[in-house]
């Protein structure tokens, strides 16, 4: 949860970026619009027309074409002349955050599902098996 403008009241439930996926921390100086924040930085505001919906489908195609406890790694998702291109490796990584919100997969490191907003490093995908509390 994050911090309310007024720290007597609820805490404020943590907000998802509609570009990448991260979660957006309460600022001060979002107090009198925060129902109106859907972006975590100017960078994504910026890529807000950005279609990710061929990097989410090409992630649960080859996530489909496997066994259900096989994971892969995000890079797979590009085509082998791009797998060097950061930009494009960036973009799969917000496909994945994006679908990881949607319920349909998990983000993987050491083998445990982490929290798509605070990985760093590699990763791996894999389909989300279990039904959460």
């Amino acid at each position: 949860m994050t911090k309310s403008p007024d720290s007597r009241s609820a805490p404020l439930p943590p907000k998802k970026c509609a570009v990448c996926g991260r979660t957006i921390e309460w600022r001060k100086q979002w107090a009198r619009c925060w129902e109106q924040v859907r972006y975590c930085s100017d960078r994504c505001r910026g890529d807000r027309g950005r279609d990710l919906a061929g990097e989410e489908a090409r992630i649960l195609e080859l996530l489909a074409a496997r066994r259900p406890d096989a994971s892969m790694c995000p890079s797979e998702a590009l085509p082998p002349e791009l797998r060097s291109d950061r930009a494009a490796m960036e973009r799969v990584r917000q496909a994945a955050r994006r679908l990881v919100h949607a319920g349909r997969i998990e983000i993987l490191q050491g083998g445990r599902a982490v929290d798509p907003s605070e990985f760093r490093g590699p990763i791996r995908l894999r389909l989300r098996t279990r039904k959460e509390p």
